[in-house]
């Protein structure tokens, strides 16, 4: 099923929707849409048009380049681009930004499952802005981000979205903790396949899916032909857990492609809810819902591939 939502319908994944009645406290048995069909979103009939003529038809010899575990910046650095008065409380609410230890996890298991190389990352304090767009990423055809993102509306001051890295060593402010939207036009991508494990990296930011059309968009236009991206926080944990079943699922059915793998995925994780294999509040779309397929993602995108975390 290829969905070309329009206005506040860009910030639903339509995994959600229910085809029958429900039972509140039978979540994990419940009629989600996600039982009935595999679904793709695009932000618009023509650009399911263009992306299908190129879909999986990356050049790239290597299968995947990982991103992620970045260190917080200080409060003195992030008060320095955002100042407390004209920025409001922004440098403190940047600085607090939890680590994610899902996240190491996360990249750790995809690599594992790709048997990409242990060098094709950059984590710690080598994940900074500058590094990512100096890092020739043409030659793998999945890039995965297991991070912190930001919309404009998480920080005044702040009027594009942003993926989180760590600071440069020594770096007197936030700036180059931040890869913005703008930045992210200029890389030079062959990719199937990125995966944005972050928060709202999907999501609406100062209108209904205004991200959509920042974040997402620019990797489009950075020659990515599909995304993996969330519309709002997710469990740093669960995230992990998902994305990995993912990746697995992509690796053992390739015909399916990343849609498929993605369903596959999350009726796992109903149904291990159901059966008690996890905790029963997994079941809440909250946990196995947050993520969507952007771009096509239809038979072969196993083959490749940026996550709330916010």
């Amino acid at each position: 099923l290829v969905i070309a939502p329009t206005g506040p319908l860009l910030s639903l994944p339509f995994e959600v929707l229910l085809t029958g009645p429900a039972d509140p406290g039978k979540l994990a048995t419940a009629p989600w849409l996600v039982r009935q069909a595999t679904i793709t979103h695009v932000p618009a009939a023509t650009n399911f048009v263009s992306l299908r003529k190129v879909a999986n038809s990356s050049a790239a010899a290597k299968p995947w380049f990982g991103f992620g575990d970045f260190r917080p910046v200080s409060v003195a650095q992030a008060n320095a681009s955002f100042p407390v008065g004209p920025c409001g409380d922004s440098g403190r609410l940047l600085a607090a930004l939890p680590a994610l230890p899902g996240a190491v996890k996360e990249l750790d298991g995809a690599r594992d499952v790709l048997k990409a190389s242990t060098g094709d990352e950059l984590t710690g304090v080598a994940f900074t802005a500058a590094k990512v767009l100096d890092t020739p990423l043409k030659n793998y055809r999945i890039l995965h981000f297991a991070a912190h993102a930001l919309l404009p509306t998480d920080l005044r001051c702040q009027t594009e979205a942003a993926i989180v890295t760590s600071p440069p060593t020594g770096a007197r402010d936030a700036n180059g903790a931040l890869l913005a939207a703008s930045r992210v036009l200029g890389l030079d991508l062959d990719a199937n396949l990125v995966i944005l494990s972050a928060c709202n990296s999907g999501g609406p930011g100062g209108g209904a899916g205004e991200s959509l059309s920042g974040l997402a968009r620019s990797f489009f236009f950075a020659k990515a032909r599909s995304l993996l991206v969330t519309h709002w926080e997710v469990s740093d944990q669960v995230a992990a857990l998902l994305v990995v079943l993912t990746i697995n699922d992509m690796q053992e059915k390739p015909n399916q492609g990343v849609t498929g793998a993605l369903r596959e995925a999350q009726l796992s994780l109903l149904d291990r809810a159901a059966s008690g294999k996890l905790p029963a509040e997994i079941a809440h779309p909250f946990f196995w819902a947050p993520f969507a397929v952007i771009g096509d993602g239809g038979e072969g995108g196993g083959r490749s591939a940026v996550s709330s975390r916010l």
